[in-house]
């Protein structure tokens, strides 16, 4: 019976969110709270997942702290997931904060369910391929194009390959030079930003159901020659089913997870030059 009146409730409360009348403001407050009470407390699953799903839509900062607390939480595996998707949807619709989805996203990478953690991986993915993205009434940057060069990458786990340091140091411009706002240039003279690159973490996991490769990175920021001004760091997890992961896939699984970590480091080094 209370499952039913939960179900109940929710049924409601999908209706209401439907609505987009300006007079429906003082509901749609009153129903993230009911929204957020039925993610955090209702015995059935379904409803949390339910929940989740009907908080994404919804433009209040308490509905993506509610779901970045479940993503974190919540006792079941599919929830803490549908959790994280959702909040990542909801970040990508400039319905909630970037940084919040981001910070959960990075936190769900050391979910001890594979589950979380590949729909951590997955949306991380998905909000680095939205990071490009100009919010309307931004306003555009005055002045010429920033110019940045792309710097030394180090090692600090001694295991990274030359050739997975140079392709990281290629990524690296590649997404930089898609900015219309930068100039990705050769050398170090009167640049305004110099960006070097460090690999923070690389390992390979084998001790659960799936193999893992798992790489840190760090975007070091300086301006020439006063030194240097911010640090934005990516972490990412590639994973393979044991029962298809093979020696020779190593190397590709490593630079898939160094190519997802630098590109969820550049979101916020992006964000940075383009307030220069």
């Amino acid at each position: 019976m209370r499952r039913r009146r939960a179900l109940c409730l929710l049924r409601g409360l999908t209706a209401l969110a439907a609505a987009s009348l300006p007079g429906s403001q003082l509901l749609a407050a009153d129903q993230v709270a009911r929204l957020a009470d039925a993610l955090a407390g209702a015995r059935s699953f379904k409803v949390r997942v339910q929940a989740a799903v009907l908080l994404a839509r919804m433009r209040d900062p308490r509905a993506a702290e509610a779901l970045s607390r479940a993503s974190a939480s919540d006792p079941t595996p599919i929830v803490r997931a549908v959790a994280l998707r959702q909040l990542a949807k909801s970040a990508l619709a400039d319905r909630a904060p970037f940084q919040t989805a981001r910070q959960a996203l990075n936190r769900a990478l050391g979910d001890s369910e594979a589950m979380v953690r590949r729909a951590a991986t997955t949306s991380l993915a998905e909000l680095d391929r939205g990071a490009g993205r100009v919010p309307s009434g931004r306003p555009q940057a005055r002045g010429g194009p920033t110019t940045v060069a792309v710097g030394a990458i180090g090692d600090r786990t001694g295991r990274a390959s030359p050739a997975l340091r140079e392709r990281m140091r290629a990524q690296m411009r590649s997404l930089l030079s898609r900015q219309s706002s930068i100039q990705v240039i050769d050398g170090t003279s009167g640049v305004s930003f110099l960006v070097d690159g460090t690999i923070s973490r690389l390992a390979l996991s084998q001790g659960g159901p799936d193999v893992e490769a798992i790489c840190a990175v760090e975007l070091v920021v300086s301006r020439p020659p006063r030194g240097i001004v911010t640090v934005a760091s990516g972490e990412a997890i590639v994973q393979k089913p044991r029962s298809h992961y093979q020696a020779v896939l190593r190397d590709k699984m490593e630079q898939e997870a160094m190519e997802n970590a630098v590109r969820s480091a550049h979101e916020n080094l992006a964000r940075f030059l383009e307030g220069q």
